[in-house]
């Protein structure tokens, strides 16, 4: 068998031009023209060099679909499969196994470490769909699912409301001229009720965390407090592998989860789409105690490919300004950006708590500093991780370089007077109207709501 060109990344590039026009196609009602997308898209002279299992295993990916080892159903017909979901099963990240074979490793029989990585990941429910694997597999046979396909009919269905809430690393990622303001009004005019910053539930979240550090402080004056907030790939490496630590670790759900929550008590008819810069946001939504939040997950590549696809504007679109969150929430979205909202809102509730903080930053940094701090080799009071390099706005789903997608943050950071939660009069108004009426009850064990919508059980279930 030929190998292809490796360093093209060959399926992973025809993912999206594929995903391109089955989203145009499937928008306009024009399903007859789906079963002709790949030879359209890929081309005749590249499609040719593919078998049919490995082109349609593709597409059902693109889809939302499992891979599959039958063959029977036309592309025309997994639309409609995947159009009418409920939602996308795990795994999140497939194997396109047919595809194997063109890979340069198999023709030199060399062994694929990346791939039995990832199938060991899976066998032991360890795979936290970091995006590692994706980002090393050569000819991109490795692939997470888009969930864009079932999402279509609720977004034309004018009953069904559909909120999208956005990661805090969204700023500046859909162009320099693209505000808060104009993504709300893009995406309205895809479907959606509307857009909620999920840098509104940081905010609920970092105070929530900082009353739960100032009391863990006041038991443990020489001990340390994890925050379990933003990264899913942080967590799960804890729950994985260092299960001594878990005392330590805030029994707060991540923003993401916070946000859905609150927008289904509210309005239990509402469907939550959360876009960010994140594969392992797609596995987080699907962990059996966090299920029901979050019904779909998209990253910013995939929003930018929608827009394109359907011709949206961003730039001309109204600009729909409406501040929501406070540089705390805001700061989430880069690396120390945890540390430093719950810093600055600790020293608000105590003025005189010891605060020393150690954050890390990508999944080797991460697992390096878990080490050190299981022997003791840490002197740090609070400690934060991130999955990716930079914190979120590295995310491997992300539009902008890490650099670039920092300073605008930074800057959506400076444009706020409200430095914490408690400046912020939208977190006292989204929590009488979840039947909160103190922002001191966050930091109440056993508040009734606060438990059912904020907190999460991460414990050694083993």
């Amino acid at each position: 068998m030929e190998s292809i060109n490796l360093n093209t990344k060959i399926l992973d590039n025809y993912k999206m031009k594929l995903f391109n026009e089955l989203i145009r196609l499937v928008w306009e009602d024009n399903l007859e023209e789906i079963d002709n997308i790949p030879q359209k898209i890929i081309g005749e002279d590249v499609y040719e060099k593919f078998d049919k299992e490995t082109i349609t295993n593709l597409m059902r990916v693109t889809m939302g679909l499992d891979v599959s080892e039958e063959y029977d159903l036309t592309l025309k017909e997994l639309a409609y499969e995947a159009m009418n979901m409920d939602e996308v099963t795990q795994p999140i990240i497939s194997i396109i196994s047919q595809a194997c074979k063109y890979c340069d490793r198999t023709n030199k029989e060399e062994e694929c470490f990346v791939k039995e990585k990832h199938i060991n990941c899976n066998v032991n429910n360890t795979c936290s769909s970091c995006g590692d694997c994706v980002s090393k597999c050569n000819i991109g046979a490795i692939s997470d699912k888009i969930q864009f396909m079932p999402m279509i009919n609720l977004l034309k269905d004018e009953e069904c409301p559909v909120y999208a809430i956005v990661a805090p690393a969204f700023v500046g990622q859909f162009g320099e001229e693209v505000t808060p303001g104009k993504l709300r009004s893009a995406l309205k005019f895809l479907g959606f009720e509307d857009m909620v910053e999920v840098a509104l539930a940081a905010d609920l979240l970092t105070a929530k965390e900082a009353y739960e550090y100032c009391e863990h402080m006041k038991e443990n004056p020489e001990g340390y407090f994890i925050t379990s907030c933003c990264c899913p790939v942080w967590v799960g490496m804890i729950e994985n592998n260092f299960k001594h630590v878990l005392p330590n670790v805030s029994p707060s759900v991540s923003p993401m989860i916070a946000c859905g929550r609150s927008i289904k008590l509210l309005n239990p008819d509402a469907k939550v789409v959360f876009i960010g810069p994140c594969m392992a946001k797609k596995k987080e939504a699907v962990i059996d105690e966090l299920k029901g939040a979050i019904d779909f997950v998209l990253t910013f590549k995939e929003v930018e490919e929608i827009f394109n696809a359907l011709n949206v504007n961003l730039v001309d679109q109204e600009d729909e300004i409406r501040v929501e969150s406070s540089f705390a929430g805001r700061v989430y979205a880069k690396s120390g950006g945890v540390s430093e909202a719950i810093k600055t809102s600790a020293k608000r509730i105590n003025e005189d708590i010891k605060f020393i903080s150690h954050s890390f930053q990508g999944v080797k940094e991460c697992k390096e500093g878990l080490e050190k701090l299981s022997n003791n080799e840490i002197n740090a009071t609070f400690i934060e991780g991130m999955g990716c390099v930079g914190g979120c706005v590295g995310g491997p789903k992300r539009i902008l370089p890490v650099e670039k997608g920092t300073k605008y943050v930074e800057d959506y950071c400076k444009e706020t007077q409200m430095q914490t939660p408690f400046e912020n009069l939208n977190v006292i108004q989204f929590l009488t109207m979840m039947g909160i009426k103190r922002i001191e009850s966050l930091g109440e064990k056993e508040e009734e709501q606060v438990l059912k919508i904020f907190s999460r059980n991460i414990t050694d279930n083993n």
